[in-house]
């Protein structure tokens, strides 16, 4: 019977072992395209853009300093609310005389339509520093 035990314990243990061999590899692929999904990846970037970047970050900011308040205000914001706000730069940019590429008008919406994402990983920033940039 112990010999029974020491053998589940070793299959156990290498299950584990090779487990974890497996979330490390995958960490290790997936790293960099977890890192790239943090930016947006202009074709060519110029005063739109960085209007856009600008503009961005400055509501993604607030939003998360809503989220580390614990303020209502941050768990009322929608999708729809986004939308509103991307369409919304988007034109205040235009309007500044920049001139829009479309290419990078879809990289910018597909950016701004994983806002928790960028939210809370500024969230986890503002805490772990005291406050935001």
């Amino acid at each position: 019977m112990v010999v029974i035990g020491v053998l589940r314990r070793r299959r156990s243990a290498r299950a584990l072992l090779r487990a974890s061999g497996i979330v490390v590899v995958v960490g290790l692929v997936c790293a960099p395209a977890l890192a790239a999904a943090d930016k947006i990846e202009w074709s060519g970037s110029g005063p739109y853009e960085a209007c856009l970047e600008e503009g961005a970050t400055a509501w993604l900011n607030r939003i998360a300093e809503l989220v580390v308040a614990n303020d209502a205000g941050a768990r009322a914001t929608t999708d729809a609310d986004v939308a509103t706000v991307t369409i919304d730069l988007m034109k205040s940019c235009d309007a500044k005389g920049a001139p829009a590429n479309p290419a990078n008008e879809t990289a910018f919406t597909k950016y701004m339509a994983r806002w928790r994402v960028h939210v809370y990983e500024m969230a986890k920033v503002i805490r772990a520093t005291g406050g935001s940039d």
